[in-house]
């Protein structure tokens, strides 16, 4: 079997795993916030920081998606990002405004480290519904501190398959299940809603005006300035 063909089958296995169940009660309790007016805001930290941004703002996705991003964690700052999402204090700083009838995601496949692990905890306790997208199969704090669970099942460590006689391990998957794992979400719960809030690619004919009516209702969609 090949290398490439190893990849494949560990990607569609993990997906395969998803707990459908899981992901439809969590859908039933953000309908609820949505539908009350309320918003998902998605962190993530180093490459989890992907899917924050993943489901916002992008045709066939919802307008009530906010993501919280801080360029300190992101993949783009490499190591120091490492470094940064195990800062104590950051994560409540990072949730510190937002309202209590909204929704916070935290994706994080160890669940470990301060950041995403603090968010959850300080949103949890200022009332706002909880929501993880984690790897169950590691030592996981953040799985413990928040409403509910979406495991991606991929190994410890990440990384999927051995490559090479060294054993050196390759092919993360935590992104590629994670982003299977967040649209499942979100369209369960949008759904819900009567697909009332979806975003179209601004190339199909109407999409630009569909568009524009969301972007007037929900201000997080214009850019920043």
């Amino acid at each position: 079997m090949s290398v490439a063909e190893q990849v494949r089958r560990a990607a569609l296995e993990a997906v395969g795993r998803l707990e459908l169940l899981a992901v439809e009660a969590a859908a039933t309790a953000l309908a609820g916030r949505v539908g009350s007016g309320g918003l998902l805001y998605v962190l993530g930290t180093g490459h989890s920081q992907l899917l924050a941004l993943e489901g916002y703002y992008r045709a066939g996705g919802p307008a009530w998606v906010a993501p919280v991003v801080d360029l300190e964690l992101s993949p783009a700052q490499g190591a120091s990002a490492r470094a940064s999402e195990r800062a104590v204090g950051a994560g409540r700083r990072l949730v510190a405004e937002i309202r209590a009838e909204n929704a916070l995601l935290v994706v994080s496949n160890s669940g470990r480290n301060a950041v995403p692990v603090e968010a959850a905890e300080s949103a949890a306790e200022a009332g706002l519904l909880t929501l993880a997208i984690t790897s169950c199969s590691t030592d996981n704090r953040l799985a413990a501190v928040v409403d509910h669970v979406l495991d991606t099942a991929v190994p410890p460590g990440d990384a999927a398959i051995e490559v090479g006689e060294k054993g050196a391990r390759m092919a993360p998957l935590s992104t590629i299940v994670g982003a299977v794992v967040l649209h499942a979400l979100l369209a369960q719960t949008e759904a819900a809603l009567g697909a009332a809030h979806v975003l179209v690619s601004n190339n199909v004919p109407g999409g630009h005006e569909r568009n524009a009516s969301l972007i007037a209702r929900y201000p997080h969609l214009r850019p920043l300035r």
